[in-house]
């Protein structure tokens, strides 16, 4: 039935809105004093009806203005409010002007529905509202119904409180394109909109529609400085009414159920001018379509905004909504609350990455840019308006970009999303500066159960001049997922802080979640400066921000992107670059589980002059699965100089950061690495693991090798240390001396030539220093071999060779040994002589410490077991500084080293005991 109903009011739509019968005026007899319609050609003098005090009462059976045809309400000047009901059944169609004198406030009830057609126009001094609920509710309780007419009723002096709606309140069409002067202030910004104002009011008057459905098919509404609510309601319900100082406002907290409002084909609805307006939406599906809401601000007065209150929301075909502040006053907040969801859709990816392209080489973006679907920056001195949307479900696609940003002096606008999901397609969301502007960016904040940013999206606070970008922070309880970056992206799918103009410092990212995945080549970025492709591009930029994570359960980074715009891929990762002269950001990651593999990547960078940053990560596992020699990308944890973005700098001076790992288990496998690199006369930071067990296999590495700066340091402490199948602990260098390389473990054990390595090629060989209860597999050697080997060496000879220290604990001989007393007891008195419990039972002891051997037995021979193999061995390079080890031991030397034989001191004491 209620599909019926829909269908039906349609039908009478469009049948009156061709029905020439249906433009006229005519009075009713319901009012003490009736109204008075002169009619002339298709003009109609509205003379009469019933005032009191300064309110005046109109009531019609039909009111409808043809085209080019005038309603004049010929009231007093002394009137502030004109009520005007419809008691017929025919819907209004409005294809002409509505005049009133003076200051006058219209109000045009009509339960049946309301038509503007593309003429429909307002010349009015107050406010206009054109509804179709059934009656008027005055403070006094009285009503003026123009479903019940007849009824007796006060005609009241009092103000009215709200608009009472009946159960299938008809719907409200606007088509009106009615042209007007546009007075504006001159602006540097073309603006979007000209003069088809639509239906229009006086600046800083209110303009409302509000009934059942409610359409703007190709139609502008204009209240300049003013304000503009459209409510549809579905459902029996008093809309309240209040006056307040800047206009009537409406509240709709006793309708249990709204209806549709559809805002398409162009339609503009407009509030800008000195102070921005206001633009106030309520209803159950609003769907903007090709439509544009306008709230832009110019002088010193605050704007007021958009708010927009629904079930679900969606904007779509080209949609745009803007509180742009043009002058010293701030921008308007743009408010979106829905129950259900909000769709936010561009107008294709061909477009948007034109758009991104663009913004990328330029720093700037037009602000009316069609790909905005909503944006509320600053072209002047005052502050662009924050951006709240709190809802179910955000979905952004299909190239569709929302920003707050500065232009100017202003400062950019917060951006702050509460949803149970955010899925962002295809999209970009950015607060920050643009190109030429002074002022700052502005923070973004997600909270809620989980956050998706995939293919190609963009998740940004970026600077593009002298002031510093804004935060990020995002409270997902499930999830937070960065997902592929498909073929032909300009840039990686990404959520990043950028500082990448004159000197503006980078925001902070900071995550806290269940679960973070980043994978196809996407991830998240903090910089300093900026690379495109594998072109340097800003370098010029303030100092990268900090990023903090904590997953109460996992981290995962995996994978590589598609082919990029430039032809290249690009690996999964985490990074906070140094591209720029100024230092790069600090990571500290928080998770039980990090997983990193198929090219999965974590790393600060210092491409020159600025200082790379440093990683800290407390974790109960870590595992870094490498492509084993297969592909271009290899899973790592990386901090480097000269090597940024994979951009190669062979002169950088800056200092490299450190690794700093407290963890229960490091696993690194399949070619996997731990990693210091360095090139140019920087120093390497250093790698500090604290774990309770680390294990490299098959050519993993924990890696500090440098080119020509001073080499970095390793420094690990574990119970257990394992390195198999070609792994390696190195500290290597260049044209530099070598690391050291520290190592304090109960158990090391390298297997399969498993080496570490503190060597230089033209440099003076590191140290290497080993604390270990125990080693297995290796040992100092002077050069490299297919053995597992510890080495210092250099190519410059001998002489140049570093220092090995192997630090074994010293073992006591006496360990164990029970000190026998002088005096021996009496044992006759201790042990009985036999057993009384079983007769004839003997109890016989043999052996050394026992009876002698039978004399009439064959002699036997008691050969005491010796171990004399040699459990340690090493070498010391010449011209080195003495290494701790044990000499090998020999038949003239039968006991072993204590290095080397704990083994033999536990049977020891146990034959002892």
């Amino acid at each position: 039935m209620k599909t019926l109903r829909k269908l039906g009011t349609i039908s009478l739509l469009l049948l009156s809105a061709n029905n020439p019968l249906s433009a006229q005026i005519i009075p009713d007899a319901t009012l003490p004093n009736n109204s008075v319609v002169i009619p002339q050609n298709n003009n109609f003098r509205v003379e009469g009806g019933t005032q009191a005090g300064s309110n005046l009462f109109h009531s019609f059976r039909e009111f409808s203005v043809p085209t080019g045809g005038t309603a004049f309400f010929n009231n007093a000047q002394n009137i502030q409010n004109i009520f005007s009901r419809v008691t017929g059944k025919n819907i209004s169609n409005i294809n002409g002007l509505i005049r009133a004198n003076g200051t006058a406030n219209l109000f045009l009830i009509n339960p049946n529905g309301i038509i503007f057609g593309p003429n429909a126009q307002l010349n009015i001094g107050g406010s206009f509202i054109g509804s179709t609920a059934s009656s008027i509710r005055f403070l006094d309780g009285s009503e003026f119904s123009a479903t019940n007419p007849n009824a007796p009723s006060l005609l009241t002096i009092n103000l009215p409180i709200g608009l009472e709606l009946g159960a299938n309140p008809g719907s409200i069409v606007n088509r009106s394109q009615a042209t007007a002067e546009v007075n504006l202030p001159t602006s540097a910004i073309s603006l979007p909109f000209d003069n088809k104002v639509g239906l229009a009011t006086q600046p800083g008057q209110t303009l409302a529609l509000i009934g059942g459905d409610i359409q703007l098919n190709g139609g502008n509404l204009t209240a300049s400085n003013g304000q503009i609510h459209l409510g549809s309601v579905a459902s029996p319900g008093l809309v309240s009414l209040a006056t307040t100082p800047q206009g009537l406002t409406f509240n709709y907290e006793n309708i249990p159920n709204f209806g549709n409002i559809q805002i398409s084909e162009g339609s503009t609805i407009n509030t800008s001018g000195i102070g921005g307006g206001k633009v106030d939406i309520r209803g159950g599906n609003v769907n903007l379509n090709n439509g544009r809401i306008y709230a832009l601000n110019w002088g010193d007065i605050d704007g007021r905004g958009i708010n927009i209150n629904a079930q679900k929301f969606r904007a779509e075909g080209g949609a745009q909504m803007s509180t742009l502040t043009l002058g010293n006053g701030a921008g308007g907040a743009v408010n979106i609350q829905t129950t259900d969801s909000v769709e936010l859709s561009g107008i294709g990816l061909t477009l948007y990455t034109l758009f991104a392209g663009k913004y990328l080489l330029t720093g700037s973006i037009d602000p009316f840019d069609p790909q905005l679907v909503l944006i509320t920056g600053t072209a002047g001195m005052g502050n662009a308006g924050n951006i709240a949307i709190d809802t179910g479900k955000l979905v952004m696609d299909n190239g569709s970009a929302l920003t707050s940003g500065t232009f100017s002096t202003g400062k950019a606008g917060n951006i702050t999303i509460r949803a149970r999901i955010f899925e962002q397609i295809s999209s970009a969301v950015n607060s920050g500066t643009f190109t030429g502007s002074t002022g700052e960016g502005a923070d973004f904040s997600f909270e809620g159960e989980r956050l998706t940013v995939s293919d190609a999206s963009a998740l940004l606070t970026i600077t593009r001049d002298r002031g510093a970008s804004g935060d990020i922070n995002i409270k997902a309880s499930e999830s937070v997922e960065v997902l592929r970056t498909p073929d032909g992206s300009p840039v990686a799918t990404l959520i990043g802080s950028t500082a990448g103009g004159m000197n503006g410092e980078a925001g902070d990212i900071n995550i806290d979640t269940k679960r973070l995945i980043i994978s196809g080549g996407a991830g998240i970025s903090l910089s300093s400066g900026s690379v495109v492709g594998n072109q340097p591009f800003n370098t010029t930029g303030g100092a990268g921000g900090n990023f903090t994570l904590r997953a109460t359960e996992s981290v995962t980074i995996e994978g590589t992107s598609g082919v990029l715009f430039n032809g290249s891929k690009g690996p999964s990762f985490i990074s906070a670059d140094a591209n720029a002269a100024n230092r790069g950001g600090n990571m500290n990651i928080s998770t039980p589980v990090l997983t990193l593999r198929d090219g999965g990547v974590i790393t600060t960078a210092s491409l020159g002059k600025g200082d790379a940053g440093t990683i800290t990560i407390d974790a109960g596992r870590i595992e870094i699965i490498g492509n084993g020699g297969q592909g271009e990308f290899n899973s790592q944890i990386q901090t480097s100089v000269g090597i940024a973005s994979r951009v190669v700098n062979p002169d950088a001076t800056a200092n490299g950061g450190s690794l700093n790992l407290n963890v229960g288990q490091l696993i690194i496998r399949n070619g996997g690495t731990l990693n210091l690199q360095a090139l140019g006369t920087g120093q390497a930071g250093n790698i500090n693991v604290v774990a309770d067990a680390i294990a490299l296999d098959n050519q993993a590495s924990i890696d500090g090798r440098t080119a020509s700066g001073l080499g970095a340091n390793i420094n690990l402490q574990a119970s257990e240390i394992r390195l198999r199948r070609g792994s390696r602990i190195s500290t290597d260098a260049g044209n530099a001396n070598g690391g050291n390389i520290n190592i304090n473990t109960d158990n090391l054990v390298a297997l399969s030539n498993s080496d570490i390595t503190a060597n230089a090629q033209q440099g003076t060989g590191g140290r290497v220093s080993i604390t270990a209860q125990g080693i297995f597999g290796t040992q100092f050697r002077p050069q490299l071999t297919p053995q597992s080997d510890i080495t210092a060496t250099s190519d410059l000879g001998a002489e140049f060779s570093g220092i090995v220290e192997i630090n074994t604990p010293e073992v006591d001989t006496n360990a164990g040994l029970v000190e026998l007393p002088e005096n021996f007891t009496d044992i006759s008195n201790q042990i009985v002589s036999g057993c009384s419990a079983a007769e004839g039972n003997t109890f016989v002891v043999t052996g050394r410490g026992g009876l002698p051997e039978n004399p009439h037995q064959t002699l036997r021979s008691q050969t005491v077991w010796r171990d004399v193999r040699a459990l340690g061995n090493g070498e010391t390079g010449k011209n080195t500084s003495p290494i701790s080890q044990s000499p090998v031991p020999s038949p003239q030397s039968p006991i072993p080293s204590p290095q080397s034989s704990r083994l033999l001191l536990g049977k020891l004491i146990s034959l002892v005991r």
